[in-house]
Order: C-alpha cells, then structure tokens, then sequence
C-alpha cells in the first residue's frame, strides 16, 4: 500500500493481500506428497479440518466484499480436494476484481452462525468478514504447522523475510 491509500482501499487490498496469501498456502500444500493427509489435519477431535478452514477463509475474501455490493458468492464445493479448492480460490480471485466501489453506509444482512445480523458494510467487513478469514486462515497455518508443514511467518503474513 502506498501513502496515498485511504482506509477504505486499504481494507480491500487487505482482503486481497490475505486471499492471495491463502493460494500460496494452497500451493505449498499442493506441492507435498501428503496434500491430503495435510488438508485432513484437525487441531482438536471437534475442529473442522485444515482444507476446510482454507476453503472458508478463502471464501471469506468474497464474502467480506462482495456481498456488500449484493454480488454472488462463490460456493465451497463438497466433498472438496485440491483441485476445488484451487478453483474456489480462481473464482473468489474473479469476483472480487469486478466488484464495483463499495458504499460503506449501506446495510449488509448476513448469518453469523445462528444469528441474523445486520451491519453497515464498513462495520460487517471490519468487524465480521475479515476477522473471519483471518480466523480460519490462521486455522489453516496452524493445523499445517502442527503436521510439520515447514512454514513460518512469512508464509502467513508475505510480509517477513527470514
């Protein structure tokens, strides 16, 4: 981001940065000979696995923006694999390049486990949409780690250099 970069272009491009962050994690995966051993890892017995909190941070990057301007968002495709979720990931990548500008004070419905809400769309991304995909892209990196995936921080955050 440059200087010149409001707060609202600012959290789009972050919604971008961590979906892009999200298809390297992809890759690396993909990369391993164990792939769907690795995407099948559970943090805890009642955890969702780590292929399925990627497919749903990965999600989250549509959701987070398309949604306020009433664009469709692509589904997760299940049982889901590599291949889907690469596909997932292409289609979220498409959707939220065509999204138009979005109006900040308009109203976002949505579901947030059993709860029906209603926020203003700065407040539903800021607080609900990518809080969310950093959850589970976090769910990801960490059931990834735990399998002895060698990642650090950079992988997570494309930011660092170690």
């Amino acid at each position: 981001m440059n200087e010149q970069t409001g707060p609202d272009e600012a959290l789009v491009a972050a919604v971008g940065h961590y979906l892009d962050q999200s298809g390297k994690l992809l890759k690396l995966v993909s990369d391993q000979p164990n792939a769907d051993e690795l995407l099948a890892i559970q943090l805890a017995p009642d955890a969702f696995d780590t292929g399925f909190h990627l497919a749903v941070a990965i999600q989250f990057a549509a959701r987070a923006l398309c949604l306020p301007v009433g664009h469709p968002v692509p589904e997760i495709v299940e049982p889901y694999s590599l291949k889907s979720l690469r596909s997932l990931h292409e289609d979220v990548r498409t959707a939220i390049n065509q999204i138009p500008p979005i109006d900040w004070d308009s109203n976002v419905s949505h579901i947030a486990g059993e709860a029906e809400l209603t926020q203003r769309a700065a407040d539903y991304v800021v607080c609900f949409a990518f809080p969310n995909m950093l959850f589970h892209f976090t769910q990801a990196y960490a059931g990834l780690r735990h399998a002895g995936l060698k990642i650090g921080k950079a992988d997570f955050d494309g930011l660092h250099k170690y």
